[in-house]
Formats: C-alpha cells, structure tokens, sequence
C-alpha cells in the first residue's frame, strides 16, 4: 500500500518538475528584464559550434541554445555536466559582462553551494580576457571542483557567445 502512495507521489510530482525548471527562467527574466524580451534559440553550427567544444568539450556541445534578447542584455541558459548529472545555469550578459548568474537546475550533492549567493556573486562585472578567460578571479567551491568548472565554463560561454552573436551586450571587456 505504502508503495502505491510513493508511486502516485511521483508521478504527480514529475509534471512539477519541468514547471519549477520554467519557473526559475521566468523569476530571473522578471528580476533582470523590465520588459521581457522573447524566447530566442541559436543553431550550434560554425563558429558557435567551435566555442561550445573548445570550453564545454565534445561531449558538452548541445545543439540549440536559448537566450532571450532586451535591451538590458541577454539571458543566456545553458547546461553543462556536473558530478551528478546536468547543471543549468541562466547568464544575463550586458556590455561585455556577466550581471547576473543563476543556477536554475542541478543534482549536485557536494556541490549545493553553486547554487548560494555569494558563490554567483563572483560572477558579477565579470568579462573574458585576450585568452578567453574570465577576467575576475572566482573561488571555486572545496569539495565540488567539477560543479565549480561546470558553472565557470558556462560563464565564459555566455560571454563569448554575445561576442559571437554581435548582440547589443557584446562590448569587448577590458
């Protein structure tokens, strides 16, 4: 009987998950965004494609990404592999830097912290340098190095990729 109710459990739980993933898009596009602008996806073709592989790798490159493009930057919404499976991260890019990092979705165990304030904090006013590199120092997290590379690789792909796009937000940082 118990695992009747664990079962129903579950399977009215699992349409709220894919709800609460969209939610989390929505809440950073109404806290970053006065007007929201409207779903975009780019084709990871070309040069895009070669970014993808040069900072996720081979196995990273998806093959759409979403971003949405206003006039105070671009959310960029990308996933990259953690420890535990898939982290999803929202990056508003403008004039060439970071101005906000979310986690929206992950599985980390040890790596929770990606997920705190003062972890994504760092992010902020961040740009990439001549090498491609961001051009402000963030800690990783002791114990999640994988979680920690993961959310900094997306960081930097966000950035190259308004580069890329030529979008308004793409201003080289110094």
């Amino acid at each position: 009987m118990t695992s009747r109710f664990l079962q129903l459990g579950l399977l009215l739980a699992l349409p709220m998950a894919g709800l609460a993933k969209e939610d989390a898009v929505e809440r950073l596009l109404k806290e970053q965004f006065d007007n929201t602008p409207a779903v975009q996806s780019l084709s990871v073709t070309g040069s895009v494609a070669a970014a993808c592989r040069e900072i996720l790798g081979r196995d990273g490159t998806p093959k759409r990404i979403v971003y949405y493009a206003g006039a105070e930057g671009t959310l960029w919404v990308m996933s990259a592999r953690g420890k535990h499976g898939p982290i999803k991260a929202g990056f508003v890019v403008f004039e060439g830097r970071i101005r906000s990092a979310r986690i929206l979705a992950d599985r980390e165990k040890r790596g929770r912290p990606i997920r705190s304030e003062r972890y994504l904090k760092q992010y902020e006013g961040a740009g990439l340098n001549d090498r491609g590199r961001l051009n402000e120092r963030v800690d990783g997290i002791t114990g999640a190095t994988i979680s920690s590379s993961a959310v900094e690789k997306m960081a930097r792909l966000a950035l190259r990729l308004s580069a890329l796009t030529g979008s308004r937000d793409s201003k080289k940082a110094e």
